[in-house]
């Protein structure tokens, strides 16, 4: 069974891609945020480790993210890249998994309160008001 934090960070996950993609935005903007937040925490080598260990998780069901395993530092750029070159639907479906794999991957790091926190912090400039409740 999943835990309710997970379901809820889940549920924010999916919401905040969604409303930057109403926005017109693309989920680079989270991504950002993310770098810049854990940037200073566990530098930006750290990040980028994590983002490609996270990206190798996801290859089997997006196999056009492989080529960005191999970026090193530069890890969020060519993502940045990769998603922009997919159609929205499926950039936005693929970062939203990779979101959901960091995370829970950076849990078994950091613990789920302290990963909840960062995601939160990091993206406070996205406006709850401006957020849609997921549909059931």
């Amino acid at each position: 069974m999943t835990a309710p934090l997970t379901l809820q960070r889940h549920a924010l996950i999916e919401r905040a891609v969604l409303v930057l993609a109403q926005r017109g935005e693309s989920s680079v903007t989270l991504w950002t945020s993310i770098a810049t937040a854990l940037g200073k925490i566990i530098g930006d080598q750290g990040f980028a480790s994590l983002l490609v260990r996270c990206m190798h998780e996801l290859v089997p069901r997006h196999p056009w993210l492989a080529e960005a395993q191999h970026a090193g530092t530069g890890a969020l750029t060519h993502l940045s890249t990769l998603l922009a070159s997919r159609d929205i639907e499926e950039s936005e479906h693929a970062s939203a998994a990779l979101l959901h794999i960091f995370a829970d991957t950076l849990i078994l790091l950091v613990g789920e309160l302290v990963t909840n926190r960062i995601l939160l912090s990091a993206w406070k400039t996205l406006a709850v008001e401006d957020v849609p409740e997921p549909s059931k």
